[in-house]
């Protein structure tokens, strides 16, 4: 029997682009001279040996003031990482190679059903459905060759550590239901067994292709399970991209874009024709229509369209500048499982308005979900079969939001994001005659680098 309750299913979590910034410490921090902490002369040793550790933590708080079928309720989640990248070249055994480690603990949550009160695909995302504590985020060997222009990887990962990055300013409001969840890449805390090879064709430009498999029931994994433990529920993800990936440091007025195609072999049933397995539509000779397989590509760019020293400080590595951003991600078929067909958005991002904080940035986007037919006509089936009356299920979502992001210490940074979401849904939960409110929603995190606080 497959686990797949259609209100656990629809959790999903931050961005891969999130947890690869978190494992590579590349959250934006200033640099600071490191002698006087408390384990420098430990943390030189250990880069010195090849061993780089990671050791964060995150706390983030949710809430739906006026949005969704219950309102104003809140959710929170304490978050722990701990790992490391051990370097054999530095330590004189294999030329180019290295293993990845993170680990992820979620000691402390709250109102893990936020994201049924919350809504619809845009609104009710992004609720953290975390019910396990600990969980493998990365345990894989890395081989670089021919210069670091290939790199091959191979074991417990996740797609999104790679592939499938937003370009919104904060990568929590635009959080890709589609790429988590369609094509099951998994939230950032899921990892499955998988294989990737990356080739840069240029310093900027860059390809990578991969396989995994994936776990349609992700919320009861941990990231320890054999190939063969997965719940009834894996499959395999097929995924490759082009991406071009470029910091203010290598052009002036950076371009940065990715394209990428998806394909899981999953089997599934049609929403619309199923509900706990009574035909929905008496023109069908079988009470269930499967389906195997689902695909789709996502497309998205980042142009700098401003700067205040008008390009002038081409060396500058934070200058005070706009960029225009937009997305699309589409599936290719019209019975698409999840039921989302369309989600794009389009920003700008403001980083470094002020001359005295030029790390901070501040992001206006705007977003559109779509749903298919079928997923459409099954979400107004359940809300009248649950006693609703008087409401049409929209197709289409929208969704405006307003973000910043602060640099507070160089080990210390937080995200703020508040949403105003129109035509919102009983998607995350189908199972109530509730209608669901227009309104508002709000997203807080602070991250703190606890290896940089020490030292290491």
């Amino acid at each position: 029997m497959k686990i797949t309750p259609r209100n656990i299913w629809t959790r999903m979590l931050f961005s891969g682009a999130l947890l690869s910034s978190l494992m590579s410490g590349n959250l934006q921090a200033a640099d600071k001279d490191d002698a006087a902490l408390p384990l420098s002369d430990v943390g030189s040793w250990l880069k010195e040996h090849g061993v780089t550790p990671h050791i964060m933590a995150t706390q983030f708080w949710l809430g739906n003031p006026s949005a969704g079928t219950s309102t104003n309720e809140q959710q929170s989640y304490t978050m722990l990482f701990a790992g490391a990248d051990f370097d054999f070249d530095k330590m004189g055994a294999i030329p180019g190679g290295s293993i990845h480690f993170m680990q992820l603990w979620v000691p402390f949550s709250s109102n893990l059903d936020y994201g049924n009160s919350a809504g619809g695909m845009l609104a009710g995302d992004p609720p953290p459905y975390i019910p396990k504590v600990a969980h493998l985020l990365r345990f894989s060997y890395q081989q670089k060759l021919f210069d670091d222009r290939l790199s091959l990887e191979i074991g417990k990962s996740n797609p999104g550590q790679f592939m499938g990055f937003t370009n919104c300013n904060v990568a929590e409001s635009c959080v890709n239901t589609v790429l988590n969840k369609t094509a099951v890449f998994g939230p950032a805390p899921y990892a499955g067994w998988g294989a990737s090879a990356s080739w840069h064709f240029t310093p900027q430009i860059e390809s990578n292709v991969g396989a995994w498999r994936t776990y349609h029931a992700f919320p009861f994994t941990n990231g320890w399970e054999r190939w063969d433990d997965d719940y009834d529920s894996g499959s395999t993800l097929w995924v490759a991209n082009l991406a071009r990936r470029v910091s203010w440091q290598q052009e002036t007025w950076p371009l940065t874009w990715e394209i990428l195609g998806f394909y899981n072999d999953l089997d599934y049933d049609d929403a619309y024709y199923t509900v706990n397995g009574t035909s929905k539509v008496t023109d069908t000779q079988s009470a269930v229509r499967s389906h195997h397989g689902v695909s789709g590509f996502y497309l998205t760019a980042k142009k700098a369209i401003w700067r205040r020293d008008g390009g002038a400080e081409s060396n500058n590595p934070n200058p005070s500048a706009i960029s225009l951003h937009g997305s699309v991600t589409q599936t290719l078929q019209s019975d698409a499982y999840t039921g989302i067909s369309t989600l794009a958005d389009v920003g700008l991002i403001w980083q470094g308005p002020w001359q005295s904080r030029p790390l901070d940035s501040y992001g206006l986007t705007f977003r559109w979900g779509r749903f298919t037919d079928g997923e459409q006509r099954y979400l107004q089936e359940m809300y009248n079969t649950q006693g609703g009356s008087g409401w049409q299920v929209p197709r289409n979502e929208y969704q405006l939001s307003i973000d910043a992001a602060f640099a507070v210490t160089p080990e210390l940074s937080v995200k703020l994001s508040g949403a105003r979401t129109w035509n919102n849904t009983n998607w995350q939960y189908a199972y109530s005659g509730v209608k669901p409110e227009n309104g508002y929603t709000f997203w807080l995190q602070a991250n703190v680098l606890l290896d940089k606080l020490l030292g290491l």
